[in-house]
């Protein structure tokens, strides 16, 4: 699979000459759905792990897709939701060191229930989490990957909750509008 994916290049630091290996893998794009009941997340098995993981839903971007409209097609085929509006909150790259491909973190509200069109490599358990129980997952690790952890923590941080002492609080109203 990671045949030709692997560029190598010389690097030269302080007169140490080295050669840095990093992957070569397509942008990826996530999305925060929020329903009426709470936030739209995905459980999957993750063979690099040997376990389940809860996530956003997301995948990789197609050649030439534009990430808005991979955003649309990966929330549809993992979870059968169709996204009205949305709305980007970041672009980031989850690990510099190994791959230099971004995430396009993306947020919807009230999706509309449709059908799943899972790839022949998904099984997918979708699950619909309380917002109230998202700081939860952050702080129990069960919501640890990089995309889906920051994404909630944007999520949480625009409603008005912070951090302190460990613990995540309320404190202000939302900044992301529930209007589509």
């Amino acid at each position: 699979m990671l045949r030709n994916r692997i560029r190598r290049v010389p690097v030269t630091i302080r007169g140490t000459h080295y050669i840095h290996e990093y992957l070569v893998l397509p942008d990826v794009c996530a999305v925060i759905a929020e329903t009426d009941q709470g936030v739209v997340l995905v459980e999957q098995f993750r063979p690099a792990l040997g376990r389940r993981m809860l996530e956003l839903p997301a995948g990789r971007l197609r050649r030439g897709e534009d990430p808005v409209e991979g955003a649309r097609r990966e929330l549809q085929e993992e979870t059968g939701y169709q996204a009205g509006d949305m709305r980007l909150l970041s672009r980031f790259y989850p690990s510099v060191g190994l791959s230099r491909h971004k995430v396009h973190l993306y947020y919807t509200v009230n999706p509309q229930v449709g059908e799943m069109n899972w790839d022949a490599t998904e099984e997918i358990d979708v699950k619909i989490v309380p917002i109230d129980e998202v700081p939860h997952l952050l702080v129990e690790g069960r919501a640890a990957d990089a995309k889906t952890h920051l994404g909630l923590v944007y999520f949480l941080n625009a409603r008005g909750w912070i951090l302190q002492r460990g613990r995540w609080r309320p404190v202000t109203s939302p900044a992301i509008s529930h209007q589509n």
